[in-house]
């Protein structure tokens, strides 16, 4: 995937890898993620939190877990169709 398209939309460079990531590493907690990239715990979570936020990022809680999924890339388009409504709104 062409990650400065995920720039272009606003995701930053931690968003962008953890979104890519879970990509590939399919529902995880923040452990697995935070082993592939080499980054600490709480950038992973500030990246994770950020990305739900987005909606770019689901999760589910498992006992006192959470279980993160990435959207389909197919449904980034949804999402620039959202910035688009904000912003004519805006206008």
């Amino acid at each position: 995937m062409d990650t400065s398209i995920l720039e272009d939309i606003g995701l930053t460079q931690g968003e962008i890898k953890v979104y890519l990531a879970l990509l590939e590493l399919g529902e995880t907690n923040a452990g697995p993620i935070k082993k592939k990239l080499h980054i600490q715990n709480s950038v992973v979570h500030l990246c994770l939190n950020n990305l739900i936020q987005k909606g770019l990022v689901s999760y589910i809680e498992k006992g006192k877990r959470n279980f993160y999924t990435a959207i389909d890339p197919k449904h980034l388009i949804e999402f620039i169709e959202e910035k688009i409504t904000i912003i004519l709104m805006h206008s």
